[in-house]
């Protein structure tokens, strides 16, 4: 890893002159930083730490990249308050001090890791996820078989389903009528999309276990929020903790039952 390079990420709406991004990289390079600012899209390359400007959406399509490479990142929040980034800007100069200066924590947050569609080989920081995997098709029931460790558990008719993290339970999940899981918890919550019964309930699982959707109609494939692929009818998509983890530093103390409430989602 190059100890000298802080690579900046910057959400061009939300910074469309890149002024915050050149004011970071700026006070970078005041202490013998290379800094270089990027575009979301681009592939982590070996760095000490990213800077992500914007909020969680663009957190996420960091991710990924920063998981596979072992990448920290640090989340200044430009827009809505979220749960993945560290402060809004206002404070970010003075979260990246605290940081150079080792004065923050690391949370390790579990990815899922999908397999699916045998004939198409798709690289891995496309079907990693920090927040889910969901296979369906939105608005058209399709049956489904769960497997949790190869033994068959339910079926089930519903839009889709929904593979979450604790990181992603706030999100997609939350939507569906899933349970929010604390962030650091080593689990992983299962839930039916607009399920035509009403006894399908989510399941909560822990994160050592392996799941199998078998889809008995044609479905897309979406890790966090992006169509990675389909799997034809009757194929499988398996799904299991990753290897990898997105590293999230953080300088402050704001716990998750805090930022539940500043949503109000409390």
């Amino acid at each position: 890893m190059d100890t000298s390079v802080i690579r900046i990420i910057s959400n061009e709406a939300k910074d469309p002159q890149h002024e915050f991004a050149n004011e970071v990289a700026g006070f970078l390079r005041g202490r013998g930083y290379e800094a270089e600012i990027v575009p979301p899209g681009r592939q982590c390359t070996p760095a000490l730490f990213c800077i992500v400007l914007g909020g969680d959406g663009t957190m996420l399509r960091v991710a990924h990249h920063a998981a596979v490479c072992d990448i920290p990142l640090i989340g200044i929040n430009l827009g809505n308050l979220g749960f993945l980034t560290d402060v809004d800007k206002s404070h970010g100069i003075a979260a990246l001090e605290k940081v150079l200066a080792g004065k923050h924590t690391c949370e390790k947050r579990i990815m899922l890791e999908a397999e699916f569609g045998a004939n198409k080989v798709i690289a891995l920081q496309e079907r990693i996820a920090l927040n889910e995997v969901f296979i369906g098709n939105t608005g058209r029931l399709i049956d489904y078989t769960l497997y949790i460790n190869e033994q068959r558990m339910a079926n089930t008719r519903a839009d889709g389903i929904i593979i979450a993290t604790p990181t992603g339970s706030t999100a997609y999940n939350l939507s569906a009528g899933g349970p929010m899981l604390i962030p650091g918890g080593q689990m992983v919550v299962i839930t039916p999309v607009c399920p035509h019964s009403l006894s399908a309930r989510p399941w909560v699982i822990n994160a050592t276990d392996t799941v199998r959707i078998v889809a008995k109609q044609p479905s897309q494939v979406s890790i966090d929020g992006y169509t990675r692929g389909e799997v034809s009818a009757g194929g499988n998509v398996f799904v299991k903790t990753s290897d990898h983890r997105a590293t999230i530093l953080k300088t402050t103390q704001v716990n998750f039952y805090t930022t539940l409430k500043k949503k109000k989602l409390l």
